[in-house]
């Protein structure tokens, strides 16, 4: 980016004359003043006054050699960025997320990511886990965090475990009910179990079709031939906690979710200890896809966060 006539027009200004420039410059003197001429002339103004001893600079000079020098920052840090995102210490990254995901694994990870590597920024692109592959294929994203949902085809992805996520039911802490249980059942694996009672004796707040969430609930109900009194469906599983803790029934809540959403203990997570309560958390991306320095650094931070 180096430009000649900029480098003789700030050598001038640096040392005060155009004898002393010319022989920094290994220029002859008459070469150097022809050169200020044509510079002069290209933008229609005196950058020099050249009735002056020592040599001084107009008005239209000092806004220009302003100029110059605003320039030489500007290429100072590109050159500085682009040698960060070459070494991966800076970049952009497109993450595609759940909005329920989104409040639960973010405050998680980014917050000491960010605080490491503040050069790296993050474009969320939030909406359903089920049109993610969609944004994959189209390049809108360069890789989702999401769980993988058994009624969906991943050949064209290639997917990294971040964990094998329990899906834990909530209830409220204070309905008579839930206390019963409380009183007679052992933590199993940092959870009280419930048993499927449960669902004869509170009405379940579910998530709606074309949730991977939703499948999964429905596969396990499918195994254990239970029939749920169902209150209500809602896309966001934000309001399917808060009606819980408002004692309106009980809510299914992935593990991540019930970190985040323990509203002071007035919702209790249950464990049902049942296979088909299980599902992958995982970051998924095209197949056969490079991925950039930045995302791959974010990936492989995350894994040491979510264990």
């Amino acid at each position: 980016m180096k430009n000649t006539n900029n480098e003789y027009f700030l050598t001038i200004i640096e040392e005060g004359s155009l004898s002393k420039a010319a022989q920094k410059l290994y220029l002859s003197q008459p070469s150097l003043s022809q050169y200020v001429k044509r510079m002069e002339k290209r933008l229609g103004v005196e950058l020099f006054d050249h009735n002056s001893s020592p040599l001084k600079l107009t008005y239209s000079g000092e806004r220009y050699y302003e100029f110059l020098l605003e320039e030489q920052k500007n290429e100072k840090e590109i050159l500085q960025e682009l040698k960060d995102i070459k070494l991966g210490n800076s970049g952009r990254i497109r993450l595609g997320i759940a909005f329920w995901r989104a409040a639960c694994f973010l405050p998680e990870v980014y917050p000491e990511f960010n605080r490491q590597y503040p050069n790296i920024k993050i474009d969320l692109f939030e909406g359903k886990s089920v049109n993610f592959q969609k944004e994959l294929l189209n390049g809108h994203i360069d890789f989702a965090v999401c769980n993988i949902g058994k009624d969906m085809n991943y050949n064209k992805f290639s997917i990294e475990i971040l964990k094998n996520e329990q899906i834990l039911i909530g209830a409220p802490t204070n309905h008579s009910y839930v206390k019963s249980i409380l009183k007679n059942q052992k933590n199993l694996n940092g959870y009280p179990k419930a048993p499927l009672d449960i669902f004869n004796q509170l009405p379940l707040i579910l998530s709606k079709d074309g949730q991977n969430l939703t499948y999964q609930i429905q596969e396990f109900f499918a195994a254990k031939n239970i029939e749920p009194n169902i209150l209500l469906r809602t896309e966001n599983l934000t309001t399917a906690i808060n009606l819980s803790v408002a004692g309106m029934g009980c809510v299914f809540v992935p593990e991540e979710g019930a970190h985040v959403c323990h509203r002071n203990g007035e919702i209790t997570y249950f464990t049902l200890d049942e296979p088909e309560l299980y599902w992958k958390f995982a970051v998924i991306y095209r197949k056969n896809e490079k991925l950039s320095r930045v995302c791959r650094l974010f990936i492989d931070f995350t894994k040491q966060i979510i264990k």
